[in-house]
Parts: structure tokens; sequence; C-alpha cells
């Protein structure tokens, strides 16, 4: 019995080990030198196979093909349909600095379902010309940190099936995204994102972005948002609420073509960083600045240099100067600027000297007085009347707009201005309600 115990107890743990073989599938990447390719397998050939072959994740928590140097050997990056069994959780510098692939083959078959960290995960592609990310799962990521930064080639990216609502870094995002000319953010939920410091710095070329259905109320950092968009005429950051931003520094700075911006609603109180926040934005003809609170701002360095066809800067009573200690080359530039008691532009005084509400001859500034901005207060004296039911239709009538407040005129705030503003400014006044 037992002679015949020995050959089927060894014909069974062969069995158990070939199976055991046959499911030991594994997630690893090769890099083939002949086609300079870089291919995502799931499978149990990695011994077999011709290239040099690297785990997913050093022990460090970085790429285990990030050994591949220099980095300008990758051309090609291919996903095999096998790769659609692995589940990563991280893909924070998968294609970093492979400056020279074109294409990504295959991303539908990377499942990001569990993924929380894509950190960089395509920074420095500067050939990358287009990327379909329409199948990625973005639920669960937590920080999208520089996942685009200096994709110079890239045009146009959609955005529109991520999920957002876990971000809460978005720092750098997009910046120096040279040749994007438009990005689809129409479902991103920023609710928990409290960085958005260069998101599309040196987007050079964008012409049109929606930002309309950001939430920033947990936003701290927007220093150079928007900085170097040379080609926005117009953007519309009305709902942004910056009650918890503590920097805005360069935020608009060298947005040259920007022609209309309402800052109006901007809440500055725990702001102590403006330098550069609205220099070189050299179309603007005015900012209404009359929400701003600066009692906390320490650094106001030529914030509004080189904006030359510049000639009114409205604040209110919230504008303070007490902290201040840096506002060099504050109005450098300015030539267009004149006070609302006449003081002209003087380029012996382009510091701060010159930063408070215009007092005339005895008190010279650069600064025209205007209530905090409320809607419906067409006639600017800090009252929503019948008054400014007059003041509407004779601005209307005429387009006038001497001692019109022209971003109130906008009563039912459809960015128009037309009789239905009167409509809704009348329906205002009978209901007495806001």
């Amino acid at each position: 019995m037992k002679k015949n115990l020995f050959p089927k107890l060894f014909a069974l743990m062969a069995c158990v080990l070939c199976s055991m073989s046959a499911m030991a599938d594994e997630a690893y990447v090769e890099f083939t030198k002949s086609d300079q390719t870089l291919w995502f397998h799931y499978d149990n050939l990695r011994s077999s196979r011709p290239g040099v072959t690297y785990d997913l994740m050093k022990p460090s928590g970085t790429p285990g093909w990030s050994a591949i140097f220099p980095t300008d050997t990758v051309l090609n990056v291919v996903f095999d349909p096998s790769f659609a069994n692995v589940r990563p959780t991280t893909t924070a510098y998968w294609f970093s600095n492979f400056h020279y692939v074109k294409h990504i083959t295959g991303l539908n078959y990377l499942n990001t379902s569990e993924v929380t960290n894509m950190i960089c995960m395509f920074s420095e592609c500067y050939a990358l010309e287009s990327i379909d990310l329409s199948n990625f799962n973005t639920s669960n990521v937590t920080i999208m940190r520089a996942m685009f930064y200096l994709c110079k080639s890239v045009t146009s990216l959609d955005l529109s099936t991520f999920d957002t609502s876990n971000v809460t870094d978005m720092f750098h995002m997009f910046r120096h995204c040279d040749n994007m000319t438009s990005v689809n953010l129409s479902n991103f939920n920023t609710s928990n994102v409290t960085n958005m410091g260069y998101m599309f710095d040196s987007c050079y070329e964008l012409r049109d972005l929606d930002v309309t259905n950001f939430n920033t109320a947990n936003v701290t950092n927007m220093q150079a948002m928007f900085q170097h968009c040379r080609e926005l005429t117009t953007l519309d950051v009305r709902n942004f609420n910056t009650s918890n931003v503590t920097t805005m520094e360069s935020m608009f700075y060298a947005c040259k073509k920007l022609e209309t911006i309402d800052l109006s609603n901007f809440d500055t109180g725990n702001v102590t960083d403006m330098r550069l926040m609205l220099s070189g934005c050299h179309n603007m003809k005015y900012f209404d600045l009359s929400s701003f609170n600066t009692s906390k701002v320490s650094n106001m360095n030529r914030m509004f240099e080189s904006c030359h066809r510049l000639y009114s800067i409205f604040v209110s009573d919230r504008w303070s100067n007490e902290s201040v200690t840096n506002w060099i080359g504050m109005f450098t530039n300015c030539e267009s600027l004149i006070g609302s008691e006449g003081t002209a532009f003087d380029a012996e005084h382009v510091d701060g000297d010159y930063a408070h509400i215009d007092g005339g001859p005895s008190d010279p500034g650069y600064f025209s007085f205007r209530h905090p901005f409320t809607r419906g207060d067409v006639n600017r004296d800090g009252k929503v009347n019948i008054a400014d039911v007059t003041a509407l239709i004779n601005y209307l009538l005429t387009l006038d707009a001497s001692g019109v407040d022209i971003l109130a005129v906008d009563t039912n705030d459809d960015g128009k201005r037309n009789i239905a503003d009167v409509t809704a400014l009348i329906n205002f006044l009978l209901s007495n309600m806001w």
C-alpha cells in the first residue's frame, strides 16, 4: 500500500505546483531596447521576455522603471490588454520625463479605480500630442499635483469624465501646457482642493477657460494661478470663494489680452501677498477692487505694473495699507492711470505712496472710491431702490455709463445688460428679496 501511495502523492504535488505556476501572473514593465518601447504586462511570462523587466514600484514608492536612464531612450509606451486586470494604487511619476514619447497606446487598459496618487503622472512629456483619458476612474484620487506639467505639445484635454471630489492638491496641474488651447473641466468638483497655485501658469495659447463651476471655499493658495495666460480675453471668476486664500501673488500676472475680469466678490481678508497680482494686464481699463480687504497684506510690490491702459482703480474703505511693508514699483508704467479727483500718473510716484483714494492736490492718490459691489446698485449710492431703476433705464436708452456701476447693471446675473435687468430689479424691489 505504501509503495503505491508515494507515486500518487508525487503526481498530486506536481499537479498542484503546475497549477500554482499557471496562476502566478504578475504585473511588471518591460523595456525593449530594439524598438525603444516600454510595455506594461500582467502575465507569467516575465522570465521569458527579451527585454529588461521592472517591478511596478520600488520600495521607495517610485516606479520600478525610473532606473531607465536617460529617459529619452523611451519612444513608445504600450499597455497590453492583460494589464486591465491590474489594480495599481498609485500612478505617480509613471510617465514623467519621457521627453520623446508622442503617443501612449492602450491607455484604456489602465484601470485607475484604486489609484489615490497621480502626482507628476505625465509631467515633462514634451512631445506627447494627445492623451485619451476617457476611461480613467479618478474617484479615489487625492493628489493631481503637476499631473500635466510641461506637456508642451498637448493642444487640448478633455477631462469631463474626471471625478475630482476627493482631490485636495492641484498645484502646477497644467503648468506650461504651452500649446494647449482648450481644456474641458466641466465636471470638476474642487470642493476639497486647498492648493491651486500655478494651476494654469504659462498656458500661453489657452483661449477659452471655464472655471465657473469651481468651488474654491477651501483653497488657500492661488499664487500665479493664471499667470502668463496671455491669450485669454475674458475670465469669469465671479463665483470664486477666496475667504481662505492667503496668497494671490502673480495670480493674473501677464494676462496681456485680458479685457474684463470681475473681482468684485473677492474676499481678501486673509490674503498677505498681492505682489504682481495684476501686473502686465495690458488691456484692462479698470479694476473694481471695492470688495478688497487688504488689512493683512504685507507685500504689494509691482501689483499693477505695466497695466498700460488702466485708467481707474476702484476701492472702498476696506482698502488698508496698515500691514504693507513692500510696495516698490506698485504703479510702474501705469501711464493712463488717474485718480477720482484728477490726480494723473506721475513717474516720480510709482511706489505705494499714492496707493489710496485720491484726495486732490492736497492728498494725491491713484484710487477712486466705490461702495463695495452690490448687484442692482446701479447709481453707486450704496443702496438698491427705485432710483436705480431710473438709472438703469437711462443707461439702456443712452448707454451713458457716467455715474453708473456697469457691473451692477447686470441685475439678473446673466452676463447681459438689457430690459430683463429692469424686470429683475423691479421684481426685487417689489418682493424686497435678493
